[in-house]
């Protein structure tokens, strides 16, 4: 039995902090669809069809393009692009990328390791540990203030909520 490929977190962290350096970013909100763009990805907007409503957005490698789905919030929008921009970034299989589901439902069901370190390289991209201390000590926040802090990083409640656990 082959063995399994276990997630390369670091390398997924590294790789994001690699990219918030490159374009000078030490504060948020981490404008992740202007470096999409920058790292030469192009980012449609668009209405899933109503089978597909589930869909977050995924990345298609042939044309460099990060598909949205236009009816989610902002945040959510930002999370899509991020990972899929990971898939980019860490040079993922193109067969082995899927799509982003929406619910969280579906989205515990993604257990793969590319899928794993593509939400690990979105989480360290959009809320990078180091900066997420820096602002909870500048404001004195805590860990409580999920809704103030996800505010302050244009990022969903989940995510920020999820993002907390690991400072």
């Amino acid at each position: 039995m082959p063995e399994a490929i276990s997630p390369d977190y670091q390398k997924a962290e590294e790789s994001a902090r690699a990219l918030l350096e490159k374009y000078s970013i030490n504060e948020p909100v981490v404008r992740v669809f202007d470096i999409a763009q920058k790292e030469g990805l192009k980012i449609q907007l668009f209405d899933m069809p109503e089978k597909l409503s589930n869909i977050a957005g995924f990345f298609d490698p042939d044309t460099k393009t990060i598909y949205v789905n236009n009816s989610d919030p902002t945040n959510r929008q930002t999370f899509t692009v991020a990972h899929e921009l990971a898939h980019f970034i860490l040079n993922h299989a193109p067969d082995k990328i899927g799509v982003l589901p929406r619910w969280p439902d579906l989205q515990n069901q993604i257990k793969t390791p590319v899928e794993q370190e593509a939400n690990c390289f979105a989480a360290e991209l959009l809320v990078p540990k180091k900066m997420l201390t820096e602002q909870m000590e500048k404001y004195s926040l805590q860990k409580e203030d999920v809704d103030l802090l996800a505010r302050l990083f244009g990022v969903s409640q989940e995510t920020m909520s999820h993002r907390l656990k690991r400072v």
